[in-house]
C-alpha cells in the first residue's frame, strides 16, 4: 500500500471518495484538478461505513491476532477499511495495514477479500506486493498486509505543477512532462501485466497511482478489479451497474461502493453505460487516455461540475479538447492528441488493440518515431527526418528522395543530391540507407533493453539492500574458491553451455578483495542471494519477450546458450565485494571490482552510466571478449551509497547477431564512435581480445575512411561513396542514439547497379 508521512505532499491511497472532504486522506492539501463539486447530495453507504470506521481509530499502538503485525498509527480511512502503519514484528520492517471496516455487508467483505487476492497475484514491479492475509477471529479474512511506500500522487504531482506553472516557474524535472510521461508509461506496464493475466482494474485515475521513491510507479485501489469477461455479482446476487440518481451527485474523481462502480470523471463509455459484462482491457485503456490527457493538459480531460454531469459526459465519451500542455493554452502536439484521441475512441473497436500497443505508440512519439494513431504520408515521413536530424536533412539519401520537390530545403547538400540525382542507382541507395537504419534501430532496440532491465535490477537492489537480512537457512553463498574447487562448487556447474567458461545457473559467485572483513559483510551479501531470482527473469524476458511463456527448462537452456542481449549482471558492494550471475569460475586470484572501469565510472554517482568497452580479463588473464557494460550507483533512501548494479553485452557477438545485414551482401559492418573512431568490425567475428589483466577499456583507432571518419565526427548520419584501394564502394552510417556511436556499413558499388 502507502507510506504516508508527516509532510504535505504526500497522499495516501485507499478506498474513499475524493472531494471536499479531507477526513480520509493523510493531511495533504493541494488545489483541486477542477472547482469543487457538489458536496450536498447523498452518496451511498460508503459515507457511514467511514464515520464508522473513523469512530473506531485505536488510540496508540495495538496488535493483530495470528498475523505478527504492531499497529503503530492510522495512515487513512476509506469506504471499505482503515489503513495502518504497523511493524512486522518477526522481520522489523514496516508495512501498510488495511484493515476491513467494522460490520461490514457481505459485498463490502467480499470485494475487499477479492481486493487482496488480485493484488497479490499480480508480481510486478509497479504493483504493490502483498504480504499476508490476516485470517479474523471468524475465519473470515478481516485485512490484509502490503509494502509501504513512501511518496506521492500522480494527482498531487499533477497539482503542484499546476501551481507551479499558475505562479510563472519552470517546471523541475521531477514535474516535467518527459518525466510524467514517463510515469504513465510505468503505469501502463502495470496495467498490460494485470490484461495479460485476465485482470481489469475499472478505476484508474491520478489518485490511484502512487508515485515512491527513486522515481518508482505503483497503481493502488484494486478494489473493484475483476477478471475480464466475467458480469461480477454482490452479495445479494444483483450485477453492479452504473444507474445513479440525482441524489447521488458527489465529487466526479468518487469511488464508489453500491451502485456506481468506478470513477465517473475517468470512465469508459461502456462502463459508465453500465455494461459490466461487456468491459474488457479497452475500457481501462480508455481511461488511461483520459490519464495521459490530464498529465499533458494537467486538466481532467472530463471536467464536469458533478458526478451525475462527470457520469453523462462518460456515456456520450466527451472530453475536452487537448488545448493545453503544461497548464499553458495552446494545443498539444499533434501526434500526443492522436494518441489521447484512439485511446479514447467511443467504439472500444477503435481503439488501440492492447495497452502494451498504446505504450509503444506513447514510446515512439518519445523517440520522435512515426505513431500508429496518425499514418503519415511520404512528406510527412520526410519532415519528421529532418527534425530529427536537423544537420544530416541534406544527406545524399534523403536528398535523392525529394531532390526535385524541396531543392531550396537541401541547399546545405545540394551538391552531393545533384551529384546522386544524376546516377541511375539513387533509387538503390536510398533502399540500402533504410535498411541500414532499420538495423541500427534493432541496435538501439537491444541496448534499450539493458537500460530498462538494469532500472528493475537497481530497484530491486536497492530495496534488498535496505531490508532486513533473510534467514540463514536461505540460499548458500558460493564464493570463487568455491567455484574453484571441485569439492565445493555448486552442483550445477556445467561446461555445456555457449560461454566460453562452465557456469552455474542456480547460483551466484560472490568474490571478495584482498583484505576484506568477510564476517562482517555476510549479512549484506545474504541479503543481494535472492536477487539470482530477479536476474534470471530479467535475462530470461530480454532472450524471449516479455510476453513469452518459459517453463523453468526453457529458461536454464535460453541462458546456457546465450539467447538474449544481456550475458552478465552483476551487484557490487563498496568494500569491495563482487556477485555475479551466472556464477563462473573465473574470477583471477586478488580480484578487486573497485578497480574495474564499469565500477568506476558508477562510483558513488546517481543515474545510468555506459561504460567503454573492456576486454574481459575475469575469463581468462590473457584476454576474451569485447564486453560492452551499463551501470547504476545504489543509493538507499537517506541517501547513503549502497554500491553498483550492472549488465552487460558482449560485443563481439553483436557482430555475430544484430550487426549482421540480413537479405544484403556487405563488405564490413562497424561499430565507429562519435569521434571517428573504429570499437569494432565484422572481421572481428570469433576474435579473442589481448588484455593486461584488468577490466580496463579498450584502445580504439581511427576509421580507415576519412571521409566517413570526418562525416561521423561532424554528427552527419547520411551515405557517401568513397573508393578504397581502387575499389569503389558505398558507405552507409546511421547514429545509434543509445550510445552516440554510428553503425557503418560498407557494399560494393557495383552491387547496386546489378541488383
Amino acid at each position: 500500500m502507502t507510506r504516508s508521512g508527516s509532510s504535505a505532499d504526500v497522499e495516501t491511497i485507499v478506498d474513499r471518495p475524493r472531494g471536499a472532504s479531507t477526513g480520509e486522506t493523510s493531511g495533504e492539501s493541494t488545489p483541486p484538478t477542477r472547482p469543487p463539486l457538489d458536496m450536498d447530495a447523498t452518496v451511498t453507504s460508503g459515507a457511514s461505513a467511514r464515520a464508522r470506521a473513523a469512530a473506531t481509530l485505536p488510540t496508540g499502538p495495538t496488535t493483530v491476532p495470528a498475523t505478527g503485525l504492531e499497529i503503530t498509527e492510522v495512515i487513512g480511512v476509506g469506504g471499505m477499511g482503515v489503513v495502518y502503519k504497523a511493524r512486522q514484528v518477526g522481520l522489523g520492517r514496516q508495512i501498510a495495514f488495511k484493515r476491513l471496516i467494522d460490520a461490514p455487508t457481505d459485498e463490502t467483505r467480499a470485494r475487499f477479500v477479492r481486493e487482496a487476492r488480485l493484488t497479490a497475484q499480480l508480481d510486478h514491479p509497479n504493483i504493490v506486493p502483498v504480504h499476508l492475509l490476516d485470517p479474523g477471529s471468524d475465519e473470515a479474512p478481516s485485512g490484509y498486509a502490503m509494502k509501504l511506500v513512501e511518496g506521492k500522487t500522480l494527482s498531487t504531482l499533477i497539482s503542484e505543477a499546476r501551481e507551479q506553472r499558475a505562479l510563472r516557474k519552470p517546471l523541475d524535472e521531477d514535474h516535467a512532462l518527459d518525466t510524467r510521461i514517463e510515469h504513465f508509461l510505468k503505469v501502463c506496464d502495470a496495467i498490460s501485466f494485470a490484461h495479460d493475466r485476465g485482470i481489469i482494474h475499472r478505476d484508474l485515475k491520478p489518485g490511484n497511482v502512487m508515485i515512491g521513491a527513486f522515481g518508482a510507479v505503483y497503481v493502488m485501489d484494486w478494489g473493484i478489479a475483476r477478471p475480464i469477461g466475467s458480469d461480477a455479482m454482490t452479495s445479494s446476487g444483483a450485477r453492479e451497474s452504473a444507474s445513479r440518481s440525482a441524489t447521488e451527485e458527489a465529487d466526479g474523481e468518487l469511488t464508489r461502493v453500491g451502485a456506481l462502480i468506478g470513477s465517473p470523471q475517468y470512465m469508459s463509455p461502456e462502463q459508465a453505460q453500465g455494461k459490466n459484462a461487456e468491459l474488457d482491457a479497452r475500457s481501462d485503456q480508455y481511461s488511461l487516455g483520459l490519464l495521459l490527457h490530464e498529465l499533458v493538459a494537467l486538466t481532467p480531460a472530463n471536467n464536469a461540475g458533478t458526478a451525475a454531469a462527470a457520469l453523462r459526459a462518460a456515456e456520450r465519451g466527451e472530453r475536452t479538447p487537448l488545448d493545453a500542455i503544461d497548464g499553458r493554452p495552446g494545443k498539444a502536439p499533434r501526434v500526443l492528441r492522436a494518441i489521447v484521441a484512439r485511446a479514447t475512441a467511443l467504439a472500444p473497436d477503435a481503439r488501440y488493440r492492447s495497452v502494451r500497443a498504446l505504450a509503444d505508440d506513447v514510446r515512439r512519439f518519445q523517440r520522435g518515431d512515426a505513431v500508429d494513431a496518425l499514418p503519415e504520408g511520404p512528406l510527412a515521413r520526410v519532415l519528421r527526418f529532418m527534425s530529427r536530424h536537423r544537420r544530416a536533412t541534406l544527406g545524399t539519401v534523403i536528398g535523392v528522395i525529394v531532390v526535385a520537390a524541396l531543392t531550396v530545403m537541401w541547399t546545405r547538400y545540394r551538391q552531393a543530391a545533384n551529384e546522386l540525382a544524376t546516377k541511375t542507382h539513387g533509387e538503390r541507395l536510398t533502399a540500402l540507407y533504410g535498411e541500414v537504419a532499420r538495423q541500427a534501430h534493432l541496435i538501439d532496440t537491444e541496448l534499450h533493453q539493458l537500460e530498462e532491465a538494469l532500472e528493475g535490477l537497481a530497484t530491486a537492489a536497492e530495496w534488498a539492500l535496505t531490508s532486513p537480512e533473510p534467514s540463514t537457512a536461505d540460499l548458500p553463498i558460493y564464493f570463487d574458491v568455491d567455484f574453484a574447487d571441485p569439492v565445493r562448487r555448486p552442483a550445477d556447474f556445467t561446461d555445456k553451455t555457449a560461454y566460453r567458461w562452465p557456469v552455474s545457473f542456480d547460483h551466484m559467485v560472490v568474490g571478495m578483495a584482498p583484505g576484506t572483513d568477510r564476517a562482517a559483510l555476510l549479512p549484506r551479501i545474504r541479503r543481494v542471494l535472492p536477487l539470482r531470482d530477479h536476474m534470471a527473469q530479467m535475462m530470461v524476458a530480454a532472450a524471449a519477450g516479455e510476453t513469452t511463456a518459459v517453463s523453468p527448462a526453457e529458461a536454464r537452456a535460453l541462458i546456457l546458450a546465450r539467447k538474449g542481449p544481456i550475458d552478465y549482471t552483476y551487484i557490487d558492494l563498496p568494500e569491495g565485494v563482487h556477485m555475479q550471475w551466472p556464477g563462473m569460475a573465473a574470477l583471477p586470484p586478488g580480484y578487486d571490482v573497485r578497480t574495474a572501469g564499469f565500477y568506476q565510472i558508477s562510483d558513488h554517482k546517481r543515474g545510468k552510466r555506459w561504460g567503454a568497452p573492456y576486454v574481459d580479463s575475469t575469463t581468462d588473464q590473457s584476454g576474451d571478449d569485447l564486453v560492452l557494460p551499463i551501470t547504476e550507483g545504489l543509493w538507499s533512501p537517506a541517501g547513503e551509497f549502497l554500491g553498483v548494479a550492472g549488465v552487460e553485452i558482449t560485443v563481439t557477438k553483436m557482430v555475430e547477431t544484430s550487426m549482421i545485414m540480413t537479405g544484403r551482401s556487405t563488405l564490413r559492418t562497424s561499430l565507429v564512435d562519435a569521434r571517428g573512431r573504429r570499437v569494432i568490425d565484422s572481421t572481428d567475428a570469433g576474435k579473442r581480445f589481448v588484455a593486461s589483466g584488468k577490466d580496463e577499456a579498450i584502445e580504439f583507432t581511427e576509421l580507415d575512411l576519412p571521409q566517413i571518419a570526418a562525416a561521423i565526427r561532424k554528427g552527419a548520419p547520411g551515405l557517401r561513396e568513397v573508393v578504397r584501394n581502387g575499389r569503389r564502394i558505398v558507405v552507409a552510417f546511421v547514429r545509434l542514439e543509445s550510445l552516440g556511436w554510428y553503425y557503418v556499413v560498407e557494399v560494393d558499388a557495383t552491387t547496386l547497379g546489378a541488383k
